[in-house]
């Protein structure tokens, strides 16, 4: 590579997002990242990244789509639930006629998912269906109302074309605290820890014998730069297989697994013995008594082997040893 891609970064004031950008501005130059932002407020937050800055949104697609002809790699970090398609075609679209120029670079996009696609069960009761993300059928035969599907199925049916190179990376629990310049925080302990604070103590859901996957969030962002960087280097190699039906390109980033019981009642001693909460350790609750992001289903696949050819290990804590160390602050 002669020169540096021209990067952008779609959620980069986010938790994932910033993590990721703080990795690649070792190794980038800021002159070649741009970040879409919605607000000058997290303008002001990337500024001192001397990266390049757009405010907008999502939903303008002209703006969007012109970001992305511009660029090389486009990393989606800005990802709902539900929804969010246009948007995610909208760089497909982009990066395809950028294709259609020429270049240096084989244009590549790394879509965020999580792996709340293959949620299922209920009341904390330990789940036995172990996915992977080789299980191309099934994939492909999941419901459109499977949280963040119809998104993943649009990068699927790109990766299938080959005029870019598109990839899936999809995330189970993250944790760890960001290095961003934004959001430090992950969305499910925090939610945990805010329940506790509320309640007086610390909660899980049904038997708490379900079972999720989790990556430290600066791992995950170790994988990210590798794939951008596989892409970048064997443009060849990086369309999917007619037989994977495109989701060859789907990559599961969980190192490990947990089941909530187990950390929620790790939570309660931590909080207990800072003066958070009123009791240690943690009670059982029903489903509809906990909050947005507190499961009883389970969510995790087995390790990716594709993941490890690229060279993806786990280099930080456990979620366990993490967890105190990223806790917000005992008066948040």
């Amino acid at each position: 590579m002669s020169s540096s891609p021209s990067i952008l970064i779609l959620g980069a004031a986010g938790y994932i997002g910033g993590t990721v950008l703080t990795e690649l501005l070792k190794t980038h130059p800021a002159s070649s990242i741009t970040a879409l932002v919605r607000t000058a407020a997290q303008a002001d937050l990337l500024a001192p990244r001397s990266i390049n800055t757009t405010i907008g949104t999502l939903e303008d697609i002209p703006l969007l789509k012109s970001l992305v002809v511009a660029s090389d790699v486009v990393m989606n970090f800005a990802v709902p639930f539900g929804g969010g398609d246009a948007s995610i075609q909208a760089l497909v679209d982009g990066l395809e006629e950028r294709a259609e120029k020429g270049g240096e670079y084989k244009p590549v996009l790394i879509q965020t998912s999580g792996s709340g696609t293959v949620l299922y069960g209920a009341g904390g009761v330990a789940g036995e269906d172990v996915w992977t993300d080789e299980d191309y059928e099934r994939w492909d035969a999941l419901p459109d109302e499977a949280y963040f599907h119809t998104g993943n199925k649009i990068v699927a049916a790109t990766a299938l074309r080959g005029k870019i190179s598109a990839y899936i990376l999809m995330s189970p629990t993250v944790y760890g605290k960001g290095t961003g310049p934004g959001n430090k925080l992950s969305l499910q302990i925090p939610a945990y820890v805010r329940y506790a604070k509320r309640t007086g103590g610390a909660a899980y859901i049904g038997e708490g014998n379900n079972i999720w996957g989790n990556v430290h969030v600066q791992d995950l962002a170790s994988l990210y730069h590798l794939v951008m960087h596989h892409a970048l280097l064997n443009p060849t190699s990086t369309q999917a297989s007619a037989a994977s039906k495109g989701w060859e390109n789907l990559i599961y980033a969980g190192v490990a697994q947990h089941t909530w019981g187990s950390v929620i009642k790790t939570l309660g001693d931590l909080l207990y013995a800072r003066g958070d909460v009123k009791t240690p350790s943690a009670v059982s609750i029903p489903d509809n008594e906990g909050d947005m992001f507190m499961f009883g289903g389970n969510s995790f696949l087995a390790v990716s082997k594709k993941a490890k050819a690229l060279g993806f290990v786990q280099r930080e804590k456990d979620l366990v040893e993490s967890m105190k160390e990223a806790l917000p602050a005992p008066s948040a």
